[in-house]
C-alpha cells in the first residue's frame, strides 16, 4: 500500500477496497492471508484485472492495498509502499485432455530444467522480467528497477510434487467454504496427478 497509508497490519483493513484478479492467484491468496485477521464479511475484494491495474489503483489511490506479485512488488518498495502481509501460492500445471503424453513429458523436462537454471543464478535471469515488453514501459515511467532492487528469498522456484489426497481435500474444502466452487463438485476430478509421474530424461 502507499508511503502515506494509515495502515499497518492487516486488521485495519475492514470495509476497505482491496485489489485482485478474481478467481485467480491474487483473489485467492488475499482470502487466505485476511482470513485470519477479519471476519469473512469485512474483506472486501473488488476485481481490477491485471497486476499493473492492481498495482495503479493502490497507487492512484482508488484501493486501499492491491495485490500483486513480482516485479510490481519490487516497484512498490522502491517506491516506499508498505508490504502488510505477505504469501505465496503454487503454481499450477496446464495441460489439455488431449495432449499427448510424450508433449506433456517434453514440457515438464523443459521447465525443471529452467527451474535448476533459475535456483542456481536467480538474479542473472531478473533482466527478463524488467524488460518484458509488456510491462518495461510502465516500470520506466514509475522510476524503473534493476536486477539489484530483487529480494531473491521471495523468488521461489520447485519442481512438482503431487497433490495429496489431505491437501485435495482442505482445498476443496476451503474453496467451496468460500463459494468459489460449487458444492456438487468432486474434489477428485479437479486434480490430475500425472505430473507427478517420473519423465525419462533426454537421450
Amino acid at each position: 500500500m502507499r508511503p502515506d497509508s494509515p495502515h499497518n497490519y492487516p486488521g485495519t483493513l475492514g470495509n476497505k477496497p482491496l485489489a485482485v484478479q478474481f478467481h485467480s492467484g491474487s483473489h485467492y491468496v488475499a482470502l487466505r492471508l485476511l482470513e485470519g485477521y477479519l471476519p469473512a464479511g469485512k474483506i472486501k475484494l473488488v476485481h481490477y484485472g491485471s497486476p499493473q491495474n492492481r498495482f495503479e489503483a493502490m497507487w492512484n489511490g482508488e484501493v486501499d492495498a492491491a495485490l500483486v506479485m513480482e516485479p510490481w512488488i519490487t516497484l512498490a518498495e522502491k517506491l516506499g509502499c508498505k508490504i502488510l502481509c505477505e504469501g505465496h501460492y503454487l503454481g499450477a500445471e496446464n495441460a489439455s485432455d488431449d495432449m499427448d503424453p510424450e508433449t506433456f513429458a517434453a514440457i515438464n523436462r523443459a521447465v525443471e530444467r529452467a527451474i535448476d537454471m533459475l535456483n542456481a543464478d536467480k538474479r542473472k535471469y531478473l533482466h527478463y522480467m524488467i524488460e518484458d515488453p509488456r510491462i518495461s514501459d510502465i516500470l520506466t515511467k514509475y522510476g524503473g528497477i534493476t536486477s539489484e532492487d530483487f529480494h531473491l528469498g521471495r523468488l521461489r522456484y520447485a519442481k512438482s510434487t503431487p497433490y495429496n489426497d489431505e491437501i485435495v481435500e482442505d482445498t476443496y474444502n476451503w474453496m467451496s467454504r468460500w463459494g468459489l466452487i460449487t458444492d456438487t463438485a468432486c474434489s477428485t476430478d479437479l486434480v490430475d496427478n500425472r505430473i507427478a509421474e517420473p519423465t525419462p530424461a533426454d537421450d
